[in-house]
């Protein structure tokens, strides 16, 4: 072997030696660092032993040079060394599952590891806990499939039915009429709170025992909606299933049901002794009063409203109920309506007046809900309507005098009743300033009932000598008024009858005028008649100023109404009593100034109840004004007289 080596290292030499000169021009510079490149020796053939022999890798390495068979520095890495390095990470091949889904109901809530042992896990038992179980598998379906699936489910339950808590309540648009009468309608229909309203108390607890009173009242709850105004826009909104024509339509159902179920009670023959007696009598006034109520709701001008009235005055006086409270309430309701009528009431419509001047209730109505029925302040309207009546008859028929001494004794009687009359609420009740604004329409009434207008025919007067012709006035001499008392027989006498205090006599009786003149009652205290009294007397042409004008008292009563009917807010509960006040102050407001305050008021009475009988007061109103703004003050006078003409027979209230 060293003679091999040696043999190889003279070859080597030798070799090197018989190169060109050429080919050394380029010297080779080695390092100190530098290590020559040993040949390698090869073995003979007989020195290989076959056992010793490996398989070669099947990576082939890349061809090298021979500068790199040495070994390589590896860089040294940057800062101070580890003292125990980190293993290399060697990739796994399995790879780690991530959080299961199918663990336990229990341990996915406390967030633990679970063996999804079925039925219950062991990591529950071994901690004692209660295992809730396993989700169930979800398979995924298209959504025809799960539509398909769950309407065989649907199919698949049990069928029941929900019967009506309430009797008539059936349907969506039953639930809106029933609605609407609990939260609204029943609230504008008294001035009492929550806990005293008489319309929930009274009549809601009759109407579970009586079908027919329960159609009656969603009868009269619908024809109250306004559907054109934004509450009832509201409704239609928060209720999409039903519309305005079904609605409509369940309403003229419930109405027509009312009317049979109540002639059928008509029909029955009942002993006092039944049970079902008072509950059937009982659902008949009931029944009346929303009927009338109904009129109300629509506005009807018709003179519907009579009818029932008529109805009731007939029943209260054959068969009053037996129930106090009840009594009470219905009475009261029924006669403040009969009082309202009478406003209207023309002789000409050959009906029968329902009004009675010295009606009394059989029982103290105690606690009073309304003005004038309890305390007998009405009784003094019906007084005045039958003043009133009397100078109509004496107009139609040309009677001289126009108010005679009966009606003028009256009138100081009622005047004076006026006078004494004070309201009784509790301190800070609103009625109490409503019982003012009553007292006050009272007397204005009154006023303007006994003097009426100047300018109506009267028959030609005859002098006491035919032959004679009446002389004729100076055009220089102011014209006499005429006295209201000019038809007493003598002063003495008018003082005694009317009172020396009488407002309505006052400066006004001449008492050194001779009780043989009879002087005409056409003259008016508030107008002033500028005409001649040469040749047969001649009706005057139509003043031409207003008559308040010419007597500063209606205007300062006027005035003072309508200050207290603008002390009331718009949501103030005593808006459902102002609708009497409105008409017969407005049928006085002579000036544009006051018809444009009465307007505002009648439109604060209108938003808060709702009623469309205060779109009849409107017309009637724009109607009586616009006569005023002509001078006809006959018609002025006579309101009932246009009301009656225009077809307008409504309860004002």
């Amino acid at each position: 072997m060293v003679h091999s080596a040696s043999s190889c290292t003279d070859s080597w030499s030798s070799g090197g030696a018989e190169r060109d000169d050429n080919e050394n021009d380029a010297q080779w510079e080695q390092g100190s660092d530098d290590i020559l490149a040993i040949p390698k020796l090869e073995p003979f053939e007989d020195e290989f032993n076959l056992d010793d022999l490996q398989v070669a890798p099947l990576t082939s390495s890349a061809p090298t040079d021979a500068s790199s068979t040495g070994p390589v520095k590896q860089k040294r890495p940057r800062g101070r060394p580890r003292k125990h390095p980190l293993t290399p990470i060697v990739a796994a091949s399995k790879v780690t599952k991530g959080r299961s889904k199918t663990g336990c109901i229990t341990c996915r809530k406390r967030k633990k590891k679970c063996d999804e042992a079925k039925p219950r896990c062991m990591n529950c038992e071994k901690n004692a806990v209660v295992c809730e179980g396993y989700h169930e598998k979800q398979i995924w379906k298209s959504g025809k499939e799960r539509a398909e699936e769950e309407r065989m489910r649907r199919e698949s339950l049990p069928i029941i039915t929900m019967q009506p808590i309430f009797h008539g309540v059936e349907t969506t648009e039953d639930k809106i009429f029933w609605k609407h009468y609990i939260n609204h309608f029943s609230n504008v229909l008294t001035v009492e709170g929550e806990a005293k309203n008489a319309f929930k108390d009274i009549i809601l607890h009759l109407a579970n025992q009586h079908q027919g009173l329960m159609h009656s009242i969603l009868a009269v709850s619908s024809q109250h909606i306004d559907f054109d105004a934004p509450y009832g826009a509201k409704l239609l909104q928060e209720n999409p299933t039903t519309t305005r024509e079904a609605l409509q339509q369940r309403s003229d159902y419930h109405h027509e049901e009312a009317l049979t179920r109540l002639y059928d009670d008509m029909d029955k023959s009942l002993d006092k002794d039944d049970p079902e007696y008072e509950t059937v009598l009982s659902a008949r006034y009931g029944q009346m009063l929303c009927l009338l109520l109904k009129t109300r709701a629509e506005g009807s001008a018709r003179g519907e409203h009579r009818l029932h009235l008529q109805a009731y005055q007939k029943l209260i006086e054959h068969s009053p109920p037996q129930d106090q409270n009840f009594y009470t309430f219905i009475t009261e309701f029924f006669r403040y309506h009969i009082y309202a009528d009478d406003l209207f009431w023309y002789p000409e419509t050959h009906t029968q007046r329902l009004s009675s001047e010295n009606w009394k209730p059989d029982v103290p109505i105690h606690p009073p809900r309304l003005l004038g029925v309890a305390d007998g302040l009405f009784q003094y309207l019906s007084q005045i309507t039958t003043i009133r009546n009397t100078i109509r008859n004496n107009i139609a028929s040309s009677t001289d005098p126009l108010v005679d001494y009966t009606s003028l004794y009256r009138a100081a009687e009622i005047d004076a009743a006026i006078r004494e009359w004070t309201p009784r609420w509790p301190a800070g009740d609103s009625r109490e300033r409503v019982g003012l604004l009553y007292k006050q329409m009272m007397w204005v009434y009154l006023f303007r009932t006994i003097y009426p207008p100047t300018g109506i025919p009267v028959p030609t007067r005859r002098s006491t000598f035919d032959s004679f012709p009446i002389p004729t006035a100076p055009p220089h001499m102011p014209q006499r008024r005429a006295s209201m008392a000019g038809s007493i027989s003598t002063p003495a006498s008018g003082n005694v009858a009317l009172g020396g205090d009488n407002p309505f006599l006052g400066a006004h009786t001449p008492h050194s005028c001779p009780p043989s003149r009879h002087p005409s009652r056409t003259n008016s205290m508030h107008e002033q008649d500028s005409r001649s009294i040469a040749g047969p007397r001649r009706s005057s042409p139509p003043p031409i100023r207003r008559p308040a004008h010419h007597d500063r008292r209606i205007t300062l009563a006027v005035d003072e109404s309508l200050a207290i009917l603008e002390s009331f807010k718009p949501s103030d509960p005593v808006q459902t009593l102002l609708l009497i006040p409105c008409l017969v102050i407005g049928t006085t407001c002579f000036e544009v100034g006051q018809q444009e305050r009465i307007r505002a008021a009648l439109r604060a009475v209108r938003g808060y109840t709702g009623l469309r009988n205060c779109d009849r007061v409107v017309e009637l109103l724009e109607e009586v004004w616009s006569l005023m703004d002509k001078g006809q003050w006959l018609a002025v006078w006579d309101w009932q007289g246009v009301a009656r003409r225009k077809g307008l027979d409504f309860l004002c209230t």
